[in-house]
């Protein structure tokens, strides 16, 4: 049986901007992050959802890599990822 891990931790993220005329409204998706000194390549994102903190719009980013699912935080002040916690994938 597997569970998810909680992680909290900075990471370094590549993300993919889309601004163009078909996209909703300005579009950020993750592309890979550099995690423990590796590189974790994304498949496709899963999920997407925004909340305030105070001021602040805060950006949770579940994706999926070859081997599990992450949960990413993006600040939108500070412009700061996280990793939130690694899922395993089901399957």
């Amino acid at each position: 049986m597997s569970y998810e891990t909680l992680i909290d931790e900075p990471v370094n993220v590549w993300v993919f901007f889309d601004s163009g005329k078909e996209a909703k409204s300005n579009r950020v998706s993750p592309v890979a992050m550099n995690w423990q000194r590796r590189l974790v390549k994304f498949e496709k994102l899963i999920l997407v959802t925004s909340k305030r903190v105070g001021q602040v719009k805060v950006f949770n980013f579940v994706c999926a890599s070859e081997t599990s699912n992450f949960e990413l935080e993006y600040n939108s002040e500070t412009q700061a990822w996280k990793v939130v916690k690694v899922m395993p994938k089901d399957g």
